[in-house]
């Protein structure tokens, strides 16, 4: 009788720390968010959900998930400038499109679904303030952002970093977990 009473408690224990666990990581460590729009395309899609590591660490190119105060809503978008860089959009007459530098170098965009073309775009030149962050969607053509309105978000907004997105069994993990 005494096994079974300490099997039993032994279990409960068990089952205890693993829901402490399970609410630490999904409220403090990964949160999912879902997506909506067509803005990141073709790196994340509409309807799909993505995966946030919870970070302050934020690099730029990294993707990330934040509460625009602008739009009044979680938004998901990849950073192009931090405080203190020069960011440029400049027009390129051999590709007849906009291309985006940063502090004096031309970013290799891999990442987008297409050239930015006007009238979607324009040139423009600003200077990230201090606690801000110059964002850009990777289907510009389509995307509210920081060219828009030139208007930046605060770091403190970031949600994290997206690590992962799926849709059912489709699943792109983005970057390992860094601290």
């Amino acid at each position: 009788m005494a096994n079974r009473i300490k099997g039993i408690l032994t279990l409960a224990i068990f089952f205890l720390l693993c829901m402490g666990a399970s609410f630490y990581v999904s409220r403090y460590v990964l949160v999912v968010y879902p997506v909506e729009g067509k803005s990141m395309v073709p790196t994340i899609y509409d309807e799909d959900r993505v995966l946030v590591y919870r970070t302050k660490n934020i690099k730029h190119g990294d993707i990330v998930v934040f509460d625009s105060e602008y739009y009044q809503k979680p938004l998901v978008k990849r950073v192009i400038g931090l405080e203190g860089d020069l960011i440029q959009i400049k027009f390129n007459e051999e590709i007849h499109a906009f291309e985006v530098w940063r502090n004096g170098e031309r970013l290799k965009e891999k990442y987008i679904n297409e050239p930015m073309y006007p009238p979607s775009y324009r040139e423009m030149e600003v200077q990230v303030p201090t606690g801000k962050m110059f964002f850009l969607g990777d289907n510009r053509n389509a995307s509210s952002d920081s060219h828009n309105y030139q208007e930046m978000e605060d770091i403190s907004t970031i949600q994290g970093k997206v690590i992962m997105r799926y849709k059912g069994l489709d699943i792109t993990f983005f970057a390992l977990l860094e601290a």
